[in-house]
């Protein structure tokens, strides 16, 4: 059985439980059967007043939650970028949260009356919600796909479609039907206790007063279907939402979309230093520690045009520098000064549900898929989203990503891992080719190119030479 059916027969089996309830209880003043409550809603659906005041309660409730919703995707990214602002806001959302509705609503009409009602205490359920769930999202952002944006210093509108939206987009996906759920709660609950003219809240309250259950019971069936299909609604503008862009990039769509970018950019934030003429990076004793132990000390001056790698073993700190070098990590003396960089990293922080094309794209890169890439991947990858493809292919696509990206430097952290030794000098040649007259700085743990057999060892610890 499937799940719609599955659902068809919950709601018969409650609808017949309904029924035996109201015919045991025999009593329309206090239990209005299924029939009498169906009867009662077609009666008012034949009344305009029904309509007017469905669509007024409508507009109030909708309102808020789209104010609230709003006001909190803004404020979470901004308190997510400032911290100090997210614990200011901290007290307030936790009043939100546990505060009695009813209390706010008596101190609402003493200051406002019942016509802002429903607005205000509509985005007071929805606000910390959407806000809390934002918060969240943002928060578990994979940090390895964030420092790799920074590197190719992505485009901002890029890593929230791309990084951040994936992270928090499920966790909005799920508030926002907790949050319209008690929006239409609290709003109409507000409406019962405020009164305005012309609102479900004002229409059920005449219905009680009156004992006409069978109406009472008509409104709540009309306050469920309302609920359920305002959350059907926003839920797929959502999903239309999360489509945009599209996650799979044409071969056109790629070669109109790249752009140059300029040439030098200091990566350090201390901007401290400057690079001499005919070289790419410049830094003086700089040195980074774990646990005690000094992993790296040196300076380096690294040529334009020249290839420099690294072999030490690992865990001795490659990474480590690679990372200092890249503005990733700072070190904790000295400083780096460096051209625009581009990396592949250990692992190869695609995004994932992307295709290749798109990989490139959101990363900066300016070239002819065609002319430069049919000797690295094949077409039929490029188009495939990072998910589908193998663990080679994936590495191949972000070595792609890094030559392409418009750099003064190319950073190979591993590069040939998972990779074959035949696969791997295929792609050390592409490299070489694709290179031009930048530096490049790889690491080795075992495979050594021959077309890199000309470079220069980098060295960890850096020990002056003796006079």
């Amino acid at each position: 059985m499937n799940k719609k059916m599955m659902k068809a027969v919950n709601l018969l089996l409650w609808l017949c439980l309904w029924q035996i309830t109201a015919f045991f209880v025999d009593n329309r003043i206090y239990f209005a059967s299924p029939y009498d409550t169906l009867t009662e809603l077609l009666v008012k659906a034949g009344d305009v007043v029904f309509w007017v005041s469905i669509l007024s309660s409508l507009a109030r409730i909708v309102s808020g939650f789209l104010f609230a919703f709003l006001l909190a995707y803004i404020l979470s990214f901004i308190s997510y970028r400032y911290r100090w602002i997210g614990e200011f806001l901290s007290p307030m959302v936790s009043f939100l949260k546990s505060v009695p509705i009813a209390a706010v609503v008596v101190i609402l009409l003493i200051w406002w009356g019942p016509d802002h009602l429903v607005l205000c205490i509509s985005m007071m359920v929805v606000f910390p919600n959407i806000y809390s769930s934002m918060l969240t999202g943002l928060f578990n952002t994979d940090s390895d796909l964030l420092e790799m944006s920074s590197v190719f210093e992505m485009k901002k509108v890029d890593k929230i479609l791309w990084i951040y939206r994936p992270s928090y987009l499920p966790q909005l996906h799920s508030a926002m039907g907790v949050s319209l759920g008690l929006c239409f709660k609290s709003g109409i609950a507000a409406e019962i206790i405020g009164l305005p003219e012309f609102s479900i809240g004002e229409r059920l309250y005449r219905d009680k007063i009156y004992l006409n259950t069978p109406g009472v019971f008509a409104w709540i069936v009309a306050i469920l279907a309302l609920s359920s299909l305002t959350e059907v609604f926003f839920k797929y503008i959502l999903k239309v939402i999360a489509k945009y862009p599209k996650q799979s990039l044409g071969m056109e769509e790629f070669l109109k979309s790249g752009s140059v970018k300029s040439s030098f950019s200091k990566k350090m934030p201390d901007g401290t230093g400057s690079i001499p003429e005919g070289y790419t990076v410049f830094s003086e004793c700089v040195t980074k520690t774990y646990d005690g132990r000094e992993i790296v000390n040196t300076s380096l001056k690294l040529k334009k045009g020249s290839t420099y790698y690294l072999d030490d073993p690992s865990g001795t700190g490659k990474t480590t520098l690679l990372k200092m070098i890249s503005g990733c990590l700072a070190p904790d003396s000295g400083s780096v000064s460096t051209g625009r960089i581009a990396m592949v990293f250990q692992n190869d922080r695609l995004i994932e549900s992307a295709n290749v094309l798109r990989n490139l794209q959101v990363a900066g890169c300016v070239a002819d898929p065609k002319e430069h890439l049919n000797d690295l991947i094949p077409d039929r990858i490029m188009m495939l989203p990072v998910s589908d493809i193998s663990g080679g292919e994936r590495r191949r696509a972000a070595i792609a990503r890094a030559l392409l990206h418009p750099s003064d430097i190319v950073i190979l952290d591993e590069p040939f891992a998972g990779l074959d030794e035949n696969t791997a000098g295929i792609t050390a040649e592409w490299i070489k080719r694709h290179l031009g007259d930048r530096t490049l700085i790889f690491t080795s743990h075992g495979f050594f190119p021959d077309a890199f057999k000309n470079s220069e060892r980098i060295k960890l610890i850096w020990i002056p030479e003796q006079h």
